[in-house]
């Protein structure tokens, strides 16, 4: 059965469709993965920025690093309350971007390991 959505419920929730709580244990799940990821990344950084090889990488290190703290912040934020479905794409989004960015401001710290891990798709 198809649901009808109205026009007034359209402009509220956006295309996603309302609110609803989160699957039990999700919430903890994904606060897990995006603090181990942020860790990651403050552990990393000072070693990054004494490895970089010229002021740009450190200003790029610096960057990744302003963008992994966007990115931690928004998802507590998101977890805190009801999630639309585009709000939970947004989390998984930015929970990538994190393991993206701690995988590679742990490359410019220690270039030996990056050929040992596995790139992730």
């Amino acid at each position: 059965m198809t649901q009808v959505i109205g026009t007034r419920e359209w402009r509220r929730y956006g295309f996603g469709g309302p609110p609803e709580p989160w699957a039990s244990g999700a919430r903890q799940d994904l606060d897990r993965l995006s603090t181990s990821y942020y860790l990651d990344v403050l552990d990393a950084r000072p070693r990054a920025l004494a490895a970089a090889p010229d002021e740009e990488m450190r200003a790029r290190i610096e960057e990744l690093f302003a963008t992994a703290t966007r990115h931690k912040h928004e998802i507590d934020y998101t977890l805190r309350h009801w999630a639309t479905p585009v709000e939970r794409a947004r989390v998984e989004d930015r929970l990538g971007s994190l393991m993206r960015i701690s995988r590679r401001i742990r490359s410019i710290a220690d270039p030996s390991t990056t050929h040992t891990e596995p790139d992730a798709a």
